[in-house]
């Protein structure tokens, strides 16, 4: 039984030598052994195929893995990619829906554009530029019942400030 288990990791270790060879040509075929059926062969050339030690193979062994981990990072880091490009896509729809039902409801949110608060609110009743704490905004004035009035604060075309004047009834 012993001599059975080398004679097979022999002949193992025999099918790892590298063997010397001939290339034929059979018509348009390339191959290693000469054209069946007494075919006319054509002798290409003679090789011997690459030796290649321990040190070599545990190389590119390592080389491999390498390069198995690089694409394993590669593939995780797309899947992180599209997995936050649908995330601010739901996000955009959501807010979407936000802007529309604001504006169904006459309110006016934090995302809006001017013609979004147009919509919602109507033209305001005056317009200017304030200097604010964050700098140059335009301010837009909506004068509302008994005098009271709402301000939008707009940063180029998008609302980033709302400020609701709160009514009081004595």
């Amino acid at each position: 039984m012993f001599k059975m288990k080398i004679s097979w990791m022999g002949l193992f270790f025999l099918s790892l030598q590298v063997s010397a060879g001939q290339i034929y040509q059979c018509g348009d075929t390339f191959q290693d052994r000469p054209c069946a059926g007494g075919q006319p062969a054509k002798v290409i050339g003679n090789y011997e195929q690459e030796k290649i030690s321990g040190d070599d193979i545990k190389a590119r062994q390592e080389e491999q893995a390498k390069l198995e981990a690089q694409t394993e990072a590669d593939s995780q880091a797309r899947y992180d990619a599209e997995v936050a490009a649908a995330q601010r896509a739901q996000d955009a729809s959501a807010i979407d829906m936000g802007k529309s039902d604001a504006i169904k409801q006459h309110r006016v949110i934090e995302g809006l554009t001017k013609k979004e608060v147009i919509k919602s609110w109507g033209d305001p009743d005056r317009k200017k530029q304030v200097t604010t704490k964050y700098g140059m905004r335009e301010e837009w004035t909506f004068v509302k019942d008994w005098g009271n009035k709402d301000y939008v604060y707009f940063d180029g075309d998008t609302v980033s400030e709302v400020s609701l004047t709160q009514t009081t009834i004595e």
